[in-house]
């Protein structure tokens, strides 16, 4: 019985271990790097999808927490189609203060933090709505839903300063419009599309201040 085990599993090695120095790895030359936003920005996510849901596999969810790890202050303006939130704010990630849910229709300017806000917007119908709110920016992350969030698709890609569309619907859009951008949201590779994001942000001017 003795040797059967020696044979599966080996004998118990009784030479002492070697002592393996200790090599200090430089991340720099594996080219790990991590994007920070050039901009101390507030992104407001406006009421659409609400954060507990599980529609479009919680694609706006996984990519505004994304976001606020990558280093923006996130506000996500809650709707209330499905689930009522209790709760004015809630902080669904207690390692991330910078990410907040707020109840649909409370005032969150006092949130807002750095020299610039940006819209993020799933539901076309708010085109009109956020066209006189005057943000920094305008980000249409256009879902596929044409029933209930696309009405006015066009008129919201018009508006926007950058549209960012799924995989379905890049074929519709070709290379014909240069501030569209494919940005998936798959879980392996939700941060690198957040970086992604924050770059193609970051790269935008603000819009023009209304005329008075």
């Amino acid at each position: 019985m003795k040797k059967i085990f020696k044979r599966i599993f080996g004998s118990q090695s009784t030479t002492p271990l070697m002592e393996v120095e200790e090599i200090d790895i430089d991340s720099m030359e594996f080219n790990v790097t991590k994007y920070t936003p050039n901009t101390d920005t507030t992104i407001v996510y406006l009421p659409a999808i609400d954060f507990h849901s599980e529609r479009f596999g919680r694609r706006p969810q996984r990519l505004l927490k994304a976001l606020a790890e990558v280093g923006y202050n996130v506000i996500y303006l809650n709707s209330s189609d499905e689930f009522y939130q209790v709760d004015a704010l809630e902080n669904p990630y207690p390692e991330l203060p910078s990410f907040v849910v707020a109840r649909v229709g409370q005032n969150v300017r006092n949130l807002f933090r750095g020299d610039r806000v940006v819209y993020w917007v799933n539901d076309s119908r708010l085109s009109s709505s956020v066209e006189t709110a005057y943000p920094d920016l305008v980000v249409f992350d256009s879902l596929t839903d044409p029933d209930h969030y696309e009405k006015d698709k066009h008129g919201m890609e018009a508006i926007a300063d950058v549209v960012f569309i799924t995989p379905e619907r890049i074929y519709e859009h070709g290379k014909y419009c240069s501030h569209v951008h494919l940005i998936t949201a798959e879980e392996f590779e939700i941060q690198e599309r957040a970086e992604q994001v924050a770059r193609i942000i970051d790269d935008l001017p603000n819009r023009s201040a209304p005329l008075m």
